[in-house]
């Protein structure tokens, strides 16, 4: 059954829309919402059951865990326990915003949120949508990315609708979210904190709300487990369906429209400026936040590109550009750096035996 949408201004939410919407959370079904980073697929999160339901709509590993939105400080003590001080402190300050931070579970917390480990993420999410439909659900919500496993995150409600609108119980349609990228990951459960996935804000960026932050992007815990102990850590992600090339050497990517007619070039508009092709921009190179927002559009949008293959050329690493790399590593399905080795690969994918 199709998806019931509802349009909605995520600054000034219509209470009739977050009314209804709550009420599918509150009857175990999944809501497609908001946030400030990217669009969420939520359920209930102390419900086993509902929960379940974001796991098959997404097609999602079960030892993927699942990141938990509350609305406020108050909602935190029922979820986690020996919270320090300090965290807590931090959390005040930094609270609403893109930061997730893996605290200790109380067992309250259903195994499949978890992917039955002693931590639980969560964060207080920046959109006043968003926080409305957690205060009147009356309960934390559950809420990865909303989009199938191991494709580009959404960031426009029209990708949301094509892509989970028979799976899912309902979308709220506003458009496009702000910066268009996951929240940072730190764990605080352990001296030294460890970002686990970079996002929004950088470790730079937290240091004077959580002090010293090292960073661990396969990082399991010592708990002798592949278990990742956050979203992002261990699956293929942000993959469009077409190949994703990361052109390392700038001269080679300037150079890609008189080598290949056949694929589509991904960059900053300082770095697709006068070259020939159906390109994608992805805004100023001199405002990485600007990137970040268009970064999966654009993955979407090669995928809509008559191109065998997208392109892309690295940004510059410092603040939101650290999270920007890494998903586009991650989404990448091939580093090159010289043309014998581009001429080759798209070659490969011109042989039919490659399909």
């Amino acid at each position: 059954m199709p998806a019931t949408v509802l349009k909605v201004d995520q600054n000034t939410p219509d209470p009739r829309v977050v009314e209804a919407a709550a009420k599918v959370i509150t009857d175990g079904g999944t809501v497609v919402f908001p946030t400030e980073t990217v669009y969420g697929l939520g359920a209930d999160a102390l419900s086993a059951e509902a929960c379940g339901k974001i796991f098959s709509a997404k097609r999602r590993p079960a030892d993927n865990p699942l990141i938990i939105h509350i609305s406020s400080m108050s909602e935190l003590d029922s979820i986690c326990m020996n919270i320090p001080d300090t965290v807590r402190t931090a959390m005040e300050r930094i609270w609403p915003g893109p930061v997730t931070l893996l605290l200790e579970r109380k067992q309250l917390v259903p195994d499949i949120v978890t992917a039955g480990l002693p931590t639980v993420a969560v964060r207080i999410p920046a959109n006043p949508l968003a926080l409305a439909l957690i205060k009147r659900s009356g309960t934390p919500i559950a809420a990865p990315s909303a989009n199938i496993a191991t494709r580009p995150s959404i960031v426009d409600a029209s990708d949301a609708i094509k892509e989970l609108g028979n799976v899912v119980d309902m979308i709220l349609d506003s458009g496009r979210t702000y910066f268009g990228i996951e929240s940072t990951i730190v764990d605080v459960t352990r001296k030294p904190y460890v970002m686990l996935r970079p996002g929004v804000y950088s470790p730079d960026d937290l240091r004077p709300f959580l002090g010293e932050i090292i960073s661990d992007l396969h990082d399991t815990g010592g708990i002798g487990s592949q278990v990742p102990l956050a979203p992002g850590m261990k699956y293929t992600h942000y993959s469009p369906n077409k190949p994703l090339i990361l052109i390392t050497d700038e001269n080679l990517f300037r150079n890609i429209p008189s080598i290949t007619s056949r694929v589509t070039l991904i960059g900053t508009s300082q770095m697709i400026h006068g070259l020939a092709g159906d390109n994608i921009s992805l805004g100023d190179g001199e405002n990485t936040y600007e990137v970040a927002s268009n970064l999966f559009k654009a993955f979407r949008e090669l995928e809509d590109r008559n191109s065998l293959a997208g392109c892309i050329h690295p940004i510059r690493e410092d603040g939101i550009g650290m999270a920007v790399m890494n998903r586009i590593g991650k989404a990448a399905s091939r580093t090159i750096g010289t043309e014998t080795d581009l001429r080759r690969y798209i070659d490969g994918l011109l042989d039919p035996r490659h399909k």
